[in-house]
């Protein structure tokens, strides 16, 4: 009741005076899309965010181009808009009333809700879209769980560069992480599979594992290094030096360098969020293991990774930059 109260009377009446106010902008009637737009912020040029928008906008075939915004005012005109998180849909709204009468397509990654941006919040405002991305398929329930109309929800799962990340031979050796540290980046569980398998070689490629209580003790283990801030550009020659890819995560909306790791034939070794259940088959191209998994759970499955010989990197060609980027172009013409 009270995020319903907060949204009704802080928020609500601003959408619905820049929905007024967009029914008197004059908008030429187009029955083509000749323009899109890839909403990110200025912050995420160099974070992931902004590599998927530049990604997806540069293999478009709908004269797509990246804009970086730093407070959401004056977005440039185009045909549509694709927003790479919700919250920025909701701010362009309120400050750009003329994309309301364009098509708005917003992508979804995994639930982030507060005070100022509640699930009713959210709910009310992208069933203002004309389609929500949903990275995975338990994301999709969730939002129709949360009063988003089902036929605006698409399940894509978002991509990586076949062509960047190269395949490499496996012979049963080192085991990787990719991550920044954070509490839903399960720290514990990879501190207690590197601990507890010390015949193994662990590769962490990161940052701010330094915050992680326990780092003093992670990097005295004889079988840990730690790769800290390398630049993007290095992360196909990081995956050749592992053959096991553990992704431990308690939410996730992906998470990408499991698609990475999986270009590169690396056997993924993850938990059930996000993608994961949708792009692993398990025991066929990797495993998979529940959130509440201890290493004792984890361990033998990284042992199993070492006895199998599918070609992991066939399994994952399908989720290319392309072939993302050309789904959400027919959802733009379709929509």
């Amino acid at each position: 009741m009270k995020e319903y109260l907060i949204f009704n009377i802080i928020y609500k009446w601003k959408y619905l005076l820049a929905i007024l106010k967009s029914k008197f902008i004059k908008i030429e009637k187009k029955t083509t899309i000749d323009k899109l737009v890839y909403v990110a912020r200025e912050a995420d040029k160099n974070w992931i965010f902004g590599t998927k928008v530049r990604r997806l906008s540069q293999h478009s075939d709908l004269n797509a181009s990246p804009y970086f915004h730093a407070k959401l005012r004056n977005l440039p005109d185009a045909d549509g808009y694709y927003f790479i998180y919700p919250h920025y849909f909701c701010r362009a709204m309120r400050h750009n009333p003329q994309i309301l009468r364009k098509k708005n397509i917003v992508m979804f990654t995994h639930a982030h809700y507060t005070t100022s941006y509640s699930k009713t919040h959210i709910a009310w405002c992208l069933n203002l879209a004309d389609k929500v991305i949903c990275l995975n398929s338990q994301v999709k329930q969730d939002l129709i769980g949360i009063g988003i109309k089902p036929e605006k929800l698409e399940v894509i799962h978002i991509a990586s560069d076949p062509e960047f990340f190269y395949s490499h031979e496996r012979n049963a050796g080192d085991v990787g992480f990719c991550s920044n540290f954070g509490e839903r980046k399960n720290p514990e569980l990879v501190y207690q599979i590197i601990k507890n398998m010390p015949e193994k070689d662990f590769h962490i490629f990161g940052k701010n594992w330094e915050n992680f209580d326990k780092f003093h003790e992670l990097e005295q283990l004889d079988n840990f290094t730690y790769h800290n801030n390398r630049d993007y550009s290095e992360f196909p020659d990081l995956y050749a030096k592992i053959d096991t890819f553990v992704s431990p995560s308690l939410l996730e909306g992906g998470p990408v360098p499991v698609l990475e790791a999986m270009l590169s034939n690396c056997v993924p070794v993850a938990s059930k969020t996000g993608f994961c259940p949708d792009v692993i088959e398990h025991g066929k191209n990797g495993f998979l293991f529940e959130l509440d998994a201890t290493y004792e759970d984890v361990i033998p499955l990284i042992k199993k990774a070492d006895e199998l010989a599918t070609n992991i990197r066939e399994t994952a060609l399908a989720y290319s930059w392309e072939n993302c980027s050309k789904k959400i172009d027919e959802l733009f013409i379709n929509a």
